[in-house]
């Protein structure tokens, strides 16, 4: 991909124009454009498909500390706490000023999302889960409750649901989308960025887009609509869907140039649709591709990083993913011990959900089993079975089907599950042996896990569930994690030595940000109105080569 060059702005026939251009319509984007709207600007976003990406599909959590729904469900939080625990997860992906500055602002962003219209509540959820039941809106969302980090930090609940039934995404992007009519920033939908437009300085003063005619559009969301993100194992379905859209936008669409007197803000996701990608970052993993369960739309198919990589960007944490093997729900599946074919345990249990995952990831052929007792595998079952509606729908089916038809070992004994599964019968001895006598002589677990979910595994009989990436009936969602440097103090997306990318500015997951080390959920939305409304004012408050007077700030 190469950008379009040309002598000056003024030299091209613009079809549209705004002083900063949103190329991007999820989460970020709709934070970026409020944030550039409030600061004066007039601002235009473009998407590829209707609007709401991966966003209004997510779960709909924030996590941030020190907020008012945690006040009111009896929890005492600042950002020195937050700061300390996003510090074991965040690691030194940002610097630590900006991390601070994340923190000392975490409440601040939930009280901005508030007053546009997204609701929280502080009804909270205390036990171990990868999403909470209907009616609970705050929760551990991260690795709080393990005993290695708890000991360093007090574990408090700061995953910020959106209310209502279901995932939180759809009324998140919901809220904010009706922000974002409010607010008068205008929007181009069914238009694909494909080049930025740089001038003889190298500054990006524009973009081009291929449209897709009005006649086509609700053909191409339809698309779009039904390769859901939310819907489990349909991943060769949504391959199909893909391309089909892919073949319907080659055929009909239309150029179009949009001027960005200021600049340019991609928001456009990560790269999760992009195999070439995919396999340039981890070969060994990407070879498991169909069997896995993409967790983003369409769009995100790396095309804002390409954009910014014409341009001269920069690219980093190409190799971090968020990799989920779900364990809870159902709760009592946590009490079983995952080893690898070597048959030796190498992960926390009840680690947060990408942690099994990556970790699994790392394994040889990137396979692994869980180890359970009969009594903790039909508590499962039944705990899959019975949790409610939209809780059996996105956790227990899922688990169900894995169980019954992902190739669920028995067996009677330690040799006979060993046998089952191909693993080093003497280690997996050794490792159940050891599990075990921490229990018996009440000492801290040897894999890490949290004392409540530690139960003996005993002599047989054994269930071995298959948690490995090429099983496709255990559900493995995934996204990428890395994508555009960018300046932290800015959002500007910056070349190999520092230097900003001069009209250019980049937000949410196709940006380096603090999503791209240890993912835990609510960290990819409060990352995004971080950044998205950093660069959203470092755009509309940068001069424009047009001469045109630096805006006022709007009250909205």
């Amino acid at each position: 991909m190469t950008p379009i060059t040309v002598g000056a702005a003024e030299d091209v026939d613009w079809d549209d124009s705004a002083d900063v251009v949103i190329v991007g319509y999820g989460g970020a984007g709709a934070c970026a454009a409020l944030s550039a709207r409030e600061n004066g600007a007039d601002v235009l976003i473009v998407d590829r498909f209707g609007g709401g990406g991966t966003t209004a599909f997510s779960g709909g959590v924030i996590y941030a500390g020190g907020t008012r729904f945690q006040r009111e469900a009896g929890y005492e939080d600042n950002a020195q706490q937050l700061r300390d625990y996003l510090a074991i997860e965040v690691g030194q992906v940002v610097k630590p000023e900006t991390l601070a500055r994340f923190c000392e602002g975490s409440a601040a962003d939930v009280e901005w999302l508030v007053s546009h219209g997204v609701e929280y509540a502080s009804d909270v959820f205390l036990e171990k889960t990868t999403f909470p039941p209907e009616g609970k809106y705050l929760y551990f969302s991260g690795n709080e409750k393990t005993p290695a980090n708890a000991v360093r930090t007090p574990p408090i609940p700061r995953g910020h649901r959106a209310v209502g039934a279901g995932y939180g995404g759809q009324y998140y992007f919901a809220a904010l989308s009706k922000a974002v009519d409010r607010s008068g920033v205008r929007v181009r939908r069914h238009e694909k960025a494909s080049s930025l437009v740089v001038d003889r300085a190298g500054r990006v003063v524009g973009v081009e887009v291929m449209s897709v005619p009005e006649a086509h559009r609700a053909e191409h969301q339809a698309l779009h609509a039904k390769a859901s993100p939310s819907l489990p194992h349909n991943n060769k379905a949504v391959e199909r869907l893909r391309q089909a859209a892919i073949a319907l936008e080659e055929k009909v669409v239309e150029p179009k140039r949009i001027r960005a007197r200021r600049g340019v803000v991609l928001t456009t996701g990560g790269f999760t649709f992009n195999q070439d990608m995919l396999r340039g970052v981890d070969p060994s993993f990407a070879r498991h591709y169909l069997k896995l369960h993409n967790l983003a739309t369409l769009g995100n198919d790396g095309a804002g990083v390409a954009l910014g990589q014409s341009a001269g960007g920069a690219i980093g944490r190409m190799d971090q993913l968020y990799i989920a093997r779900n364990i809870a729900p159902p709760e009592a599946a946590v009490e079983g011990v995952m080893v690898n074919q070597e048959g030796r345990r190498f992960v926390n249990e009840d680690a947060y959900t990408s942690a099994v995952g990556g970790a699994i990831a790392k394994q040889s052929d990137c396979r692994a089993w869980l180890i359970l007792s009969p009594k903790s595998f039909w508590t499962a079952v039944r705990q899959a079975m019975f949790c409610g509606w939209h809780r059996f729908k996105f956790f227990g089916l899922p688990s169900l089907i894995n169980f019954a038809l992902g190739g669920t070992k028995r067996a009677s004994s330690i040799r006979g599950i060993a046998r089952a599964c191909g693993v080093n019968e003497a280690a997996l001895r050794a490792t159940l042996s050891a599990h075990d006598r921490a229990i018996a002589e009440q000492r801290t677990d040897p894999g890490g896990k949290n004392e409540a979910y530690c139960a003996p595994m005993g002599e047989g009989p054994f269930y071995a569930i298959s948690m490995s990436l090429s099983n496709g009936f255990a559900l493995t969602p995934f996204m990428t994690l890395g994508g555009l440097k960018v300046d932290e103090e800015t959002g500007a997306v910056v070349r190999e030595d520092g230097a900003p990318v001069a009209g250019l500015y980049a937000a949410g997951l196709c940006a380096v940000g603090l999503h791209s080390n240890g993912y835990i959920s609510g960290i990819s939305l409060a990352d995004g109105v971080f950044s998205g409304r950093r660069a959203g004012r470092s755009c509309a408050l940068s001069p424009s080569r047009a001469g045109h007077p630096l805006p006022e700030t709007l009250p909205l």
